[in-house]
């Protein structure tokens, strides 16, 4: 986290510093440039609650629903019991043990574009997971379990979530973004979309029966945005061979495109360029503002062998709001 704020903070020419230390004391300075340090954090951290890492659903609406819902939105009003009196910031960790895990509406949000996002606040938990080795265990522990090799402890860790549902006036499109998905078990992320569209159906009447049909089937840009040889940068990408293999490539950060780097190129042109891929990880480097947006898409494997090939929704990480829409415009050219 604090490598990105200091990667932001940079661009902004503004003092680095070494730890959260030295933002804190950069921020209270009684200055011009403390001033401007404020300002910065402000709008950073703004900006924070609507992007980060984000599991993402797309609908697609008329335009006549679109500008309808628009106008909705701007009749709503923010009234969250829970988060409210906070909000931006969270509320104390130990209030979140208790906390609603309803989403509650926390902020209706205007873009310069004309674009609305609602911002919902709800308390949710993951596993803190912890090994101990026998040799690790104080005496009662290992004589209360007798014979035992390893201990393994599994802790509720607490978080205020902030989720997003942004709606794209022109572009006809609603984006369901879930904070944190790596936190969230598998189970449940698929159901958190239908989650807070239904919290949104209690502020926007158009919202109602919005659950009812599936998002965007996002698998055609799979294999589209790979074969595109100038679309983004190729970091990961998992495929079945046209021979019955099963590969998954990774490349590191700061190298080329996995497209170009040697043994997967010879592999490629080895099967004549055919592979059918059901994984892809795709980076886009921005230079306005200067940041990188990653997307994900990551179908099961058992796709490849459907009639109708399916999957309803990606990973995007950026810490850019304009970023995160640039991605989401580059996706949705491949689904159709």
């Amino acid at each position: 986290m604090f490598t990105v704020l200091r990667d932001a903070l940079k661009v902004e020419k503004l003092p680095l510093g070494q730890g959260w230390g030295d933002v804190i004391a950069n921020a209270t300075e009684s200055t011009t440039q403390g001033e401007r340090y404020r300002k910065f954090l402000r709008a950073y951290f703004a900006e924070s609650t609507i992007t980060g890492e984000r599991y993402v659903q797309l609908f697609d609406v008329a335009d006549d629903d679109a500008k309808q819902i628009a106008a909705q939105i701007q009749g709503a009003t923010a009234n969250s019991p829970t988060f409210g009196s906070t909000y931006p910031l969270p509320i104390p960790q130990d209030l979140l043990a208790s906390a609603s895990s309803e989403p509650e509406l926390c902020e209706v949000r205007l873009h310069d574009s004309g674009d609305f996002s609602l911002i919902f606040c709800s308390a949710r938990w993951h596993d803190d997971k912890n090994a101990y080795e026998a040799k690790e265990l104080p005496k009662h522990v290992l004589d209360t379990y007798n014979g035992i090799d390893k201990l393994v402890t599994y802790r509720k860790v607490y978080y205020q979530a902030y989720d997003v549902v942004t709606l794209r006036v022109n572009l006809g499109r609603i984006e369901v973004c879930i904070e944190a998905p790596t936190k969230a078990k598998k189970a449940e992320i698929e159901g958190l979309p239908l989650k807070v569209l239904s919290a949104c159906a209690l502020h926007i009447a158009k919202f109602k029966g919005m659950g009812a049909k599936p998002p965007e089937n996002l698998f055609p840009a799979i294999a589209g945005m790979y074969y595109h040889g100038t679309e983004g940068k190729v970091m990961g990408l998992a495929f079945r061979t046209m021979t019955g293999s099963i590969k998954k490539e990774r490349m590191t950060p700061d190298n080329v495109d996995l497209r170009n780097e040697k043994f997967h190129h010879a592999g490629m042109n080895a099967l004549g360029q055919k592979i059918s891929p059901y994984e892809l990880t795709l980076d886009y480097e921005m230079t306005t503002p200067s940041t990188i947006a990653t997307l994900k898409l990551a179908a099961l494997i058992r796709e490849l062998s459907s009639a109708t090939p399916t999957l309803h929704g990606c990973y995007v990480t950026s810490t850019s709001f304009s970023a995160f829409e640039h991605t989401l415009n580059r996706l949705v050219t491949y689904i159709y």
